[in-house]
């Protein structure tokens, strides 16, 4: 039977009582009343007797916390939030502070994270394992996504629990005690003047003018699709575009052999908001995306995607439509053009980012983007 006393050094009653191992434990109340100090003694006993029958579950702990709370007079002070409403919360602060393609990569890797827990999302936070976590990175690994993506997944849901941990709603990350998948690290190849040429003509329709876009401008594919009209300006002959990952704002001299087929566009297409307005309404990634697309038409063309072999049994092509923005800072740098000039043409900030796409102020700028040799 549990009891309470005061030591004389203390201000605080003390309660004693038997553990789940049989021994008498003796521990403070922290209550200075001694009916409540006695109700506090009492369910710290209860909880010990459903410890020593095997029956004290997460659920039934809290639940004999929230007894001692209400009999200690302390009210519901015991923050109880959900998995799915902590990562709601969690990531709304995230779009608020963040760009917008950031916000929405979060979105997505916390949308299918708590997709995988099914009815446990609305469980309290508490009770996330890192088997949890286990199995979502398991599940993506398994629709066939790369490393690298599952890995960003995995950081996501890390940095969300870190933030919980920090605010005292979880003892610890279980995230942390996962092993992320590691990305595989493959130096992306570059197509020449004469490969881009046949590759543009051999697609069809807004493909064609998607291709010069990406090898004219070093934009990513995303961007590429999303070009609109208000951001080019045919008598300066300049492109300017806000890079989606990045959410810098980039002006671009426009290339001859671009500027004459956007003059021609201009003359006899209607107005539109983007100029390629189907691509802008399509997925890059998929099966069936933009970047599976532009594989088709270059190996249509006959062209080696110089597949190799990744981690595991994947197989990773060397030259994706991502290479096209490597074509594009190679042939500045194979004309001599300074990898400051380079740097600000395709928008990276620091050197570091900048030579991972380097093989082997507008009037600069603008015969930089004329070294590049004219697909003719």
């Amino acid at each position: 039977m549990a009891s309470i006393h005061r030591r004389p050094d203390s201000q605080y009653w003390h309660a004693a009582y038997f553990g789940p191992d049989g021994r008498r434990i003796l521990r403070s109340t922290k209550q200075q009343d001694r009916q409540s100090a006695l109700a506090v003694a009492m369910e710290y006993e209860r909880a010990s007797k459903l410890a020593r029958r095997g029956e004290l579950v997460e659920a039934q702990a809290r639940e004999v916390l929230k007894d001692i709370m209400k009999r200690a007079d302390m009210g519901e002070t015991l923050q109880s939030v959900s998995i799915k409403s902590y990562f709601d919360t969690w990531l709304a602060s995230k779009r608020a502070r963040k760009a917008k393609a950031t916000g929405d990569r979060y979105g997505g890797a916390v949308a299918e994270f708590l997709k995988t827990l099914g009815n446990r999302a609305a469980k309290p936070l508490t009770s996330l394992t890192a088997a949890d976590v286990e199995r979502f990175l398991s599940h993506r690994m398994g629709l066939g996504l790369a490393p690298v993506t599952v890995g960003l997944d995995g950081k996501v849901i890390r940095t969300a629990l870190n933030a919980a941990r920090r605010q005292g709603l979880i003892p610890s990350n279980p995230a942390e005690a996962v092993e992320l998948p590691e990305g595989e690290s493959v130096e992306r190849g570059t197509f020449t003047p004469a490969e881009v040429k046949m590759m543009v003509d051999t697609a069809d329709g807004e493909w064609k003018l998607l291709i010069l876009f990406a090898y004219f401008t070093g934009a990513r594919l995303g961007d590429c699709c999303r070009m609109q009209w208000k951001g080019v300006d045919l008598g300066e002959g300049t492109l300017t575009y806000t890079q989606t990952k990045t959410g810098a704002k980039v002006t671009i001299p426009l290339h001859p052999d671009l500027l004459a087929r956007l003059n021609k566009l201009a003359g006899t297409d209607k107005a539109e908001v983007f100029i390629l307005p189907h691509m802008a309404n399509l997925r890059p990634g998929g099966r069936h995306g933009l970047s599976e697309g532009f594989k088709r038409i270059a190996r249509k063309t006959g062209l080696d995607l110089q597949t190799v072999k990744g981690a595991g049994k994947r197989m990773i092509s060397k030259r994706t439509f991502h290479a096209l923005r490597h074509s594009f800072t190679s042939a500045l740098a194979n004309q001599n053009v300074s990898s400051e000039l380079r740097m600000k043409l395709t928008g990276h900030k620091t050197e570091g980012e900048h030579q991972k796409y380097t093989h082997h102020e507008m009037d600069n700028l603008r015969a930089a983007v004329k070294k590049i040799p004219s697909l003719g």
